[in-house]
């Protein structure tokens, strides 16, 4: 393997090279898994663990370390907040003990966009628990997209509900900014703009993308 050459001799051949190149680096490695016990199943190359394994830090899951919840909720409002040009009335205490006491099943990566959700469908005022999405109100007991299949790996499970909740968020964010640019054009008298240009309104849109209870 030549990654362990490079990680134990700092050197290595350029491709179709004769003479071995030293460098001079530090690698930094990062995984959300356990690698000694995937060393002990086999699973990873001990070796290649021992070679990386010089200096270890543990950072524990958003879940392990609730106190930390407000202070990255109030980094990322004021990152979005001044990204999106969006003024930003605050969270509740009773919504943010709410942030605090949701489990993060998708660590930081959760909370950043569910904060940039905040930021751009902010409704005027402070946010209250009502506000927050019904699985945040449940402790996460409540589950969003898919519907679980039976007999399927959890974990698998879970990594797929992330990305396909991300992908819906995100696509449902970038086409709120670009309705919301579109208003400020035609407020410029840049743009003509017909309610009916795009064939659905504002309350169409909203009703679509907001499920019955309004979370």
């Amino acid at each position: 393997m030549k990654l362990l050459r490079v990680l134990e001799e700092r050197e290595f051949l350029r491709v179709g090279g004769t003479q071995p190149i030293h460098v001079d680096v530090r690698v930094i490695a990062a995984t959300n898994r356990s690698l000694r016990a995937h060393v002990e199943d086999g699973a990873f190359r001990a070796d290649l663990f021992y070679r990386l394994n010089v200096l270890s830090i543990y950072l524990p899951p958003l879940r392990e370390r609730p106190r930390d919840v407000p202070h990255l909720v109030r980094k990322f409002i004021d990152d979005y907040s001044k990204e999106h040009d969006r003024p930003f009335h605050g969270v509740s205490a009773e919504a943010m003990q709410m942030l605090m006491n949701y489990p993060w099943p998708g660590n930081v990566r959760e909370l950043r966009n569910l904060v940039e959700s905040m930021v751009v469908l902010a409704p005027g005022r402070e946010i209250q628990p009502d506000d927050l999405p019904r699985q945040i109100r449940d402790g996460g007991a409540a589950r969003w997209l898919p519907v679980p299949i039976p007999g399927a790996n959890a974990q698998a499970q879970a990594t797929r509900e992330g990305r396909e909740l991300e992908f819906i968020l995100r696509s449902l964010l970038d086409l709120r900014l670009q309705v919301e640019d579109l208003k400020r054009q035609v407020g410029n008298g840049g743009v003509e703009w017909s309610p009916d240009a795009s064939g659905v309104s504002d309350g169409q849109f909203i009703g679509e993308v907001l499920p019955a209870d309004g979370t």
